[in-house]
């Protein structure tokens, strides 16, 4: 097994696992607003107890920001950081 072929596994493992993963979070939704609905802030199971909260969030928008006072008004509270990626697709196969 060349260096490409372990990668090609390797790929093709994060893509299954990353499958796995949004149809495990798709069910977490479903369960989730389900819980939601019922109005209840706590409701117990055998093993496990949730409790649903609700609270106000506040967002700043940025965008409207810059076009009220502008970049250079905005730039000196703006953070700045690297960051690295991984995203994988499925491949189109030809038929």
């Amino acid at each position: 097994m060349n260096f490409a072929t372990g990668l090609a596994d390797i790929v093709d493992t994060l893509g299954t696992v990353k499958a796995e993963i949004a149809a495990l979070q798709a069910k977490e939704k479903q369960l989730t607003d389900r819980l939601k609905l019922t109005g209840l802030s706590e409701i117990d199971g055998t093993l496990f107890r949730a409790t649903v909260c609700t609270s106000d969030r506040e967002t700043v928008d940025t965008k409207s920001l810059r076009v009220d006072l502008g970049e250079d008004c905005i730039k000196p509270y703006l953070r700045v950081s690297a960051i690295t990626i991984c995203r994988v697709n499925a491949r189109k196969t030809s038929k």
